[in-house]
């Protein structure tokens, strides 16, 4: 009887990805991290070029041919901004079922203090991070505009709004698990051990 190589490769293939998902926490916690952080410099890079266009809209240097230029860098940091955070949020799911995998259970998880923080914090984190992609989407869909190459400010700044407190609690969240793997945190070395619960070591 031959043997089944690829029943074998399957099986080979989907033991890694579990693996992968049990061990590979320490290394997908940077996505989220990264994707948010950068979503947002995106996002305020493409808001600031919007705000000097409409600055130097009188000054003869702004040209009609100049401004177009200026506007498509701001629709290519906007779109760039839209994707990362995306992936940002992707990236959460991916973080929390690979933590609750090394946790062991999700009792286990719930049950430490510094684990339970990090699963409370990541959740409104998440959810925080749909604002921005709604509004995009929305915008898009429905009315074909762009968040930062039109004439509203408002909708810029409700935009930007969730992504600042997301990205900096997405790195308290990350300096939990440093103090809960390591018993130490970046955060304790500059003097922020205040915002994670317990005692600081």
């Amino acid at each position: 009887m031959s043997e089944d190589k690829s029943g074998n490769f399957f099986v080979l293939i989907f033991d890694t990805i579990f693996e992968f998902l049990e061990t590979g926490h320490p290394t997908v916690i940077h996505f989220p991290i990264i994707g948010l952080l950068m979503g947002f410099t995106a996002g305020a890079t493409a808001f600031a070029l919007a705000v000097g266009v409409d600055m130097l809209e009188d000054h003869k240097w702004m040209t009609n041919s100049r401004a177009e230029s200026i506007y498509n860098f701001v629709d290519r940091f906007e779109f760039t901004s839209y994707v990362l955070i995306i992936l940002g949020l992707f990236g959460y799911i991916i973080s929390g079922i690979t933590g609750i995998l090394a946790a062991g259970t999700l009792d286990n998880a719930i049950n430490n203090e510094l684990l339970e923080f990090k699963i409370r914090m990541s959740l409104f984190v998440f959810f925080l991070q749909f604002a921005p992609i709604f509004l995009k989407t929305y915008l898009g869909i429905a009315y074909k505009r762009n968040i930062f190459n039109n004439q509203s400010k408002i909708i810029p700044i409700l935009y930007l709004l969730p992504l600042l407190p997301s990205a900096l609690l997405t790195m308290v969240i990350a300096g939990a698990g440093g103090r809960y793997t390591y018993g130490h945190s970046i955060l304790d070395t500059f003097g922020l051990s205040f915002l994670l619960p317990g005692e600081a070591p």
